[in-house]
């Protein structure tokens, strides 16, 4: 009996305290990431972004330097400069159209084209 109840004691302590460790969040991680996606536009006014702040307030422009800690995003028009902190950002993305809306339209006008193509070969060939 006592080592039953011996077993079923770890089994309650243990499974907890193991599942727990896999389950934190650290508070760090989406800044890493945030960090790592900066990094990997560079810098320079050829790095356009759009960043959504945790606040709700949006930043526009391009990323003119990156620190440990933080980037600054640079307005061209207003010459503004905006220090961001990694932990401050909820999401970013590029400025312009995406690269499948970009494929879309591109097949739009490949679409009209022929279809355009094809209604002059119909009338030419006098149907």
């Amino acid at each position: 009996m006592k080592l039953t109840s011996l077993i079923g004691w770890c089994l309650i302590v243990c499974i907890p305290i193991s599942a727990w460790s896999q389950s934190a969040v650290l508070p760090d991680d989406h800044a890493v990431k945030v960090r790592i996606e900066v990094q990997k536009r560079g810098v320079g006014e050829r790095s356009r972004v759009k960043v959504m702040l945790k606040d709700k307030t949006e930043v526009k422009g391009y990323v003119s330097q990156i620190g440990p800690d933080s980037f600054e995003v640079s307005d061209k028009k207003s010459g503004r400069v905006t220090t961001l902190a990694y932990q401050e950002v909820d999401r970013m993305q590029k400025q312009g159209l995406s690269t499948g809306a970009k494929v879309a339209i591109g097949a739009a006008v490949v679409g009209g084209v022929m279809i355009g193509g094809g209604l002059i070969a119909y009338k030419a060939a006098g149907y």
